[in-house]
């Protein structure tokens, strides 16, 4: 038997009085069938769009982040190469590096503890 009430198992459409036996009722089943698949349809292109919107939100939240933690980490680069600078200056006139400051003293004053 076909799907469609308006066509016959051979594929050919039924005959008009057939047709017109299709009752009202089933008429207005299919008709909110319908339509409430369509309503239930645009729902989910509603809520895929808004799962993207959301989604790209994010994503930008992320890059902005991203943009922040490499400043960060230029700018602690920055400040560790200065620090190894100070550090290669200060090795020469270091008594503690140097062997100068007697045990028991503290090497800033070189005076005992």
């Amino acid at each position: 038997m076909s799907l469609h009430p308006a066509v016959d198992r051979c594929g050919s459409p039924a005959p008009r009085s057939h047709r017109r036996a299709q009752s009202r009722d089933d008429i207005e089943r299919r008709t909110k069938r319908r339509e409430k698949n369509r309503v239930a349809a645009q729902r989910s292109r509603n809520r895929q769009t808004q799962r993207a919107d959301q989604l790209h939100e994010a994503y930008e939240c992320l890059v902005q982040q991203n943009r922040l933690l490499k400043k960060e980490v230029q700018l602690l680069l920055e400040e560790q190469r200065c620090l190894a600078d100070s550090l290669k200056l200060h090795e020469p006139l270091c008594p503690v590096l140097n062997g100068t400051v007697l045990p028991g003293t503290r090497p800033a004053e070189g005076l005992p503890l």
